[in-house]
């Protein structure tokens, strides 16, 4: 790799996520993304690309951006599709894998960007979503940073319980969930930090600055089922024609008329 590309990279990781958060991301995702299989993939945006590195196993993968996005130039030369996200020109039920680091938040239209995920993924497709936990230290920061710039389109984050809520109601299951934090390095010197450390664990499932999901695409498929039919021993035995209820209605008319 040259150094420039080296540089457009790191430039890209700080701009989106950080350096130290994005290493600490595309580790947790590492064990993952090992276990997953198919033959195409669909990564919102380069970041999710540095995200995956060479832990992904799936070949043919497409690096998706949203047309009409003010995006650097290093994401130009990197995208191959070009398309808005609630509306992707792909066909339904072609994709295995879908990474959408940071895009929910960013969009107007979140819950249709997940439909249109949901419609893409095949049966037991996975889809993972990345983003900013609205309750950390960082969620809080940003906000009051959008308060004070107050921007044509806000970014709002949304929270996992949301995003989980978001998921059953596509018929999907939640396989995995990761917290990511950072801790400063004064408080790992710290005598303190064994303590903390411990507290952390709890702390950070709610505090935590990201999060990631990793939801599987469930399908109920209705298997058809021979009836079993009872078998009658008995044999019904044979009767003879009975008259129909014109007949009767006309005899009784007969009688009426003969009386």
């Amino acid at each position: 790799m040259s150094n420039s590309l080296q540089e457009k990279t790191v430039s890209l990781k700080n701009e989106e996520l950080g350096s130290n958060r994005h290493q600490l991301i595309a580790e947790k995702l590492a064990p993952h993304l090992a276990q997953i299989f198919g033959y195409h993939a669909l990564l919102y945006s380069p970041l999710a690309k540095s995200l995956c590195g060479e832990e992904l196993v799936i070949k043919h993968q497409v690096i998706v951006a949203e047309s009409g996005a003010k995006s650097p130039k290093v994401q130009k030369e990197k995208v191959t599709l070009q398309c808005l996200y609630t509306e992707l020109p792909i066909a339904a039920d072609t994709i295995d894998l879908a990474v959408l680091p940071n895009v929910l938040q960013n969009s107007t239209h979140p819950h249709q960007v997940l439909r249109e995920v949901e419609r893409i993924l095949i049966p037991e497709g996975v889809a993972i979503i990345v983003g900013r936990n609205p309750f950390s230290w960082q969620g809080v920061n940003f906000r009051f940073q959008q308060w004070r710039q107050k921007p044509k389109t806000p970014i709002r984050d949304i929270s996992r319980s949301r995003i989980a809520d978001w998921f059953s109601l596509l018929g999907f299951e939640a396989e995995a969930q990761i917290n990511i934090s950072l801790t400063n390095d004064k408080l790992q010197n710290s005598h303190f930090y064994s303590w903390v450390k411990k507290l952390g664990y709890y702390v950070c499932e709610f505090f935590c600055s990201y999060y990631v999901i990793i939801a599987r695409k469930k399908v109920s498929t209705l298997t058809p089922i021979r009836p079993s039919w009872r078998r009658n021993k008995q044999l019904v035995p044979p009767r003879l024609a009975e008259p129909s209820v014109k007949s009767q209605v006309e005899n009784w008319f007969n009688h009426l008329k003969n009386s």
